[in-house]
């Protein structure tokens, strides 16, 4: 037969101190989930980054195209900044595409630092290597990435 001793008070008070009520914003122990009805923001925002991550990689690999000669002017015949703006968004392009399919914070960061590389010489011209229909897809991603990011931000404070 198995003797139990019977917990003492302060071992009494700090399992009471544990229970968490209904609607609390304590973190809850763990192995207990949230039922929490609602929009799986989370989940809107990887298959977002995960879109975007595909339309990105295309766009590298067009840009990789016209590196080979693929486009109307060979990249030789083309003039110099235009040369390191077309390789510049070759690379970044996709290496962002695939940090943003990884979900990982340096591919959503190089990702912003190419769009705005990109609305940049979209809005100015410079270089003609960036369209101005481009340059506004870009920056309508941009606006829809930092809506999500700040519905799952709200949605995991408890807030949303």
């Amino acid at each position: 037969m198995l003797l139990r001793r019977k917990p003492s008070r302060r071992e009494e008070r700090r399992a009471q101190d544990m229970v968490i009520e209904p609607g609390s914003r304590d973190e809850p122990p763990i192995g207990a989930e949230f039922d929490n009805p609602g929009i799986r923001w989370d989940l809107m925002y990887v298959l977002f980054l995960r879109l975007t991550a595909a339309i990105w990689l295309v766009k590298g690999i067009a840009f990789w195209a016209l590196v080979l000669g693929l486009g109307d002017i060979a990249l030789n015949d083309e003039s110099r900044i235009r040369q390191v703006i077309i390789i510049g968004f070759a690379l970044v392009d996709c290496v962002a595409a695939i940090g943003l399919w990884l979900v990982a914070p340096w591919g959503k960061s190089l990702w912003v630092f190419a769009v705005v590389a990109e609305i940049a010489l979209g809005l100015t011209g410079f270089g003609n290597a960036v369209g101005m229909t481009s340059a506004s897809g870009a920056g309508l991603a941009l606006f829809f990435y930092f809506i999500l990011a700040f519905a799952v931000r709200k949605r995991r404070l408890g807030l949303f």
